[in-house]
């Protein structure tokens, strides 16, 4: 993938810094601060993408993959702030719950996934990995459903997409993570 060429450098001190300011006082399930979540994809990414070109637009992007989601951030904040990449990637990666309602949430995200950008695929693959190997506080309903949710997404995906290496690694780390909750459950 070409180099993006950043209308201004990104600062990730400052992005996470932004992403911690609006995601003050939001706790996970398992009652800690809801800004590690970002932080653990956005090490995920720095992982999977060594080498990348554009490292610095997908840790940011990652950091702030829940801001338009459940803050009250506006696009428009994040285009002044990290410029028009990061702003477009985390539009792609934002849920539309009122569609999730309609067609039910798996769905949704299988189809929305299908058309997104390799880099949005990629954060939300490592978004998927990182609700997977945080579920051992959630009730075993809760933990069975985010199973059956993710084998149907990635089954739909396998039969709509061509994963890049990168995606690919996520999905087989995806995989891992669910046959060892299988056995826990």
């Amino acid at each position: 993938m070409a180099k993006i060429i950043l209308q201004k450098p990104l600062n990730l001190d400052e992005v996470l810094s932004f992403a911690t300011q609006k995601h003050q006082g939001q706790k996970r399930d398992d009652g800690s601060e809801y800004i590690i979540h970002p932080k653990r994809v956005s090490k995920i990414i720095e992982e999977i993408k060594k080498d990348s070109q554009n490292k610095d637009v997908l840790i940011s992007a990652s950091l702030l993959h829940d801001t338009l989601e459940d803050t009250y951030t506006s696009y428009r904040e994040l285009e002044e702030n990290f410029g028009k990449e990061v702003a477009s990637i985390v539009v792609e990666l934002t849920t539309a719950p009122y569609v999730t309602k309609m067609i039910g949430k798996a769905r949704y995200l299988a189809e929305k996934m299908e058309h997104m950008s390799n880099y949005a695929l990629l954060i939300k693959l490592a978004d998927r990995y990182d609700n997977l190997c945080d579920l051992k506080n959630c009730t075993p309903q809760k933990q069975q459903k985010t199973i059956n949710d993710t084998i149907f997404i990635l089954d739909y995906l396998s039969n709509h997409r061509v994963f890049t290496n990168s995606q690919q690694k996520l999905v087989d780390l995806i995989n891992k993570q669910i046959k060892l909750l299988q056995n826990q459950i």
